[in-house]
């Protein structure tokens, strides 16, 4: 058999896929939701190749930050340095979002922060799953106590994103300061088994950022996987947009995949990944080789905890380029904003805006 990565379009429908399939929620709401919700999607299916700068569908999806606060001190982090506000969203305020947000397939809670710490959350997905709407979370696992998984078991979750980064102990520790990985792998363990035992739909991924000193390790990614019974793997490298790259110390810096022989490896090694997957059914995400050109001002939208409107979750800096506040404002004075108009003028023709320049979607 000839192993091949899986192209982007492969990986795009495997996400799509996953989605319909764990969308639990949406069976359970009310046929004038599923109209609205359907109905929104068909708008957005048929203008996502002509990319106009004013647009009449909704978000499909949105990026919702829960909060800004984490437990943990990552090294490749740049939130004190890029001066990311710290604060978590209410929950009176993630109705109000969602009241303008009213057709919402998906959304995805994550953002700078650690979830589990905003107490509200479960309040949070349980109210987008009255809507109908697929919800799917990030963490970094090392709050997953019984309590927790106890409550992700009683609501309706699709998928939920583990940040595992090495599959060694004293490596993984380096990079993720204040975490412990005996404690981060007890946890994954607990949750893929709890999730099996009640019969739950939701897939369990781990998301290892790839660095050059792990490409090795991607194969091992996949044995550590099946050992912990997860569903997925989804592997991306570090961020190099210009302004994260500024902001790393030298060590991350160094870090970075660049060289035509690292490319060569990282391919190596991804296929090898690959091949396991097929063998351990483990779906393996990678879909930074080829892209479209992003798509996500048309589809999307990321909203910080205090309800600012950034382009996506990947511009942080939110007060320099923000789009609007769907708090304070109507939702289409900012969806169809001059700023999101330029935004998807830029984009569409391939070219980088300011808060976009170094990102590979572009």
């Amino acid at each position: 058999m000839n192993y091949k990565v899986m192209n982007y379009k492969s990986m795009r429908f495997r996400k799509y896929y996953d989605a319909i399939r764990t969308n639990q929620s949406f069976s359970k709401t009310s046929l004038k939701q599923k109209a609205k919700i359907i109905t929104n999607v068909m708008k957005f299916l048929r203008i996502q190749s002509k990319k106009p700068l004013i647009i009449k569908n909704k978000p499909v999806t949105a990026q919702i930050e829960p909060t800004s606060l984490c437990n943990l001190g990552c090294r490749f982090c740049v939130r004190t340095k890029m001066g990311v506000p710290f604060g978590s969203m209410s929950f009176e305020i993630f109705k109000k979002i969602l009241d303008k947000l009213d057709c919402l397939f998906k959304i995805n809670l994550s953002g700078q922060g650690e979830l589990f710490l905003n107490k509200e959350i479960f309040d949070m997905i349980r109210y987008a799953n009255n809507r109908g709407i697929l919800i799917n979370i990030s963490t970094n696992g090392t709050l997953l106590t019984k309590d927790v998984i106890d409550k992700i078991c009683q609501v309706d979750i699709g998928e939920i994103g583990i940040s595992v980064d090495s599959t060694k102990k004293e490596k993984y520790e380096k990079v993720r300061i204040n975490a412990n990985f005996g404690e981060l792998m007890k946890n994954i363990k607990n949750l893929t088994e709890e999730i099996k035992k009640r019969k739950r739909k939701t897939i369990v991924s781990i998301a290892p950022i790839i660095f050059k000193n792990n490409i090795e390790e991607l194969p091992e990614f996949v044995e550590l996987g099946h050992k912990l019974g997860v569903n997925k793997i989804s592997f991306q490298t570090l961020q190099t947009k210009e302004n994260f790259f500024n902001s790393y110390d030298k060590e991350m810096k160094s870090q970075i995949v660049t060289s035509d022989s690292e490319s060569v490896k990282l391919k190596e090694k991804m296929i090898e990944a690959k091949k396991l997957g097929d063998i351990y059914e483990i779906t393996i995400i990678f879909d930074e080789d080829e892209s479209p050109g992003c798509i996500w001002p048309w589809r999307g939208i990321y909203i910080t905890y205090n309800g600012d409107v950034t382009a996506c979750c990947k511009i942080t800096e939110s007060k320099e380029f923000e789009l609007g506040n769907i708090i304070k404002q109507n939702f289409w004075e900012v969806w169809n904003g001059e700023k999101y108009q330029e935004l998807r003028k830029l984009l569409k023709e391939r070219k980088a805006p300011p808060a976009c320049v170094g990102c590979n979607r572009v």
